[in-house]
């Protein structure tokens, strides 16, 4: 005859021990709330005494944020391996973001990017982009084992 299993009846439920529950960790205790109320932002800023060695400077006003820096009317693209349409983002980002000259830099093979980059802005992305000037140099570059060669350089400096 084949083996079933019986129900067990409530009593018998209760007899059968529970397994013992691991004891729990204590909690680690809540920090206190601190008895002085932080300090607003304004009356940092303004506090002339320095609190443990450290020096509070007033904090800048929202209209010098606003207004670009002196030096930077002019943003440097340095064109390498990446896609032509990155250094192309690039540009206009920084075309847009208050830079009125942008140079892009390439050497050796990614000359060819760098005119491909200069000539899209111009004709496709910005009409109103004008070239400054394109000048050309050779750098002398150190390889493995203090082997000495040349590589092509290129300088596009673009302004709208």
């Amino acid at each position: 005859m084949p083996r079933t299993k019986q129900k067990k009846t409530p009593e018998e439920k209760e007899k059968v021990p529970k397994p013992p529950k691991s004891p729990k960790e204590p909690k680690s205790p809540k920090p206190e709330p601190a008895t002085e109320e932080a300090p607003k932002p304004s009356e940092v800023a303004e506090s002339p005494k320095p609190e443990f060695g450290i020096e509070k400077t007033p904090l800048p006003s929202k209209q010098a944020e606003a207004e670009p820096a002196k030096g930077v009317s002019e943003k440097i693209v340095f064109v390498g391996q990446k896609p032509v349409r990155n250094y192309v983002m690039a540009c206009i980002t920084s075309f847009s973001a208050g830079s009125n000259k942008i140079v892009l830099k390439a050497r050796g093979r990614a000359i060819c990017k760098a005119v491909d980059t200069a000539e899209l802005l111009r004709r496709t992305f910005m009409k109103n982009a004008q070239l400054q000037g394109i000048s050309i140099s050779t750098e002398q570059v150190t390889r493995e084992g203090d082997r000495k060669t040349n590589v092509s350089t290129i300088e596009i400096s673009i302004t709208r």
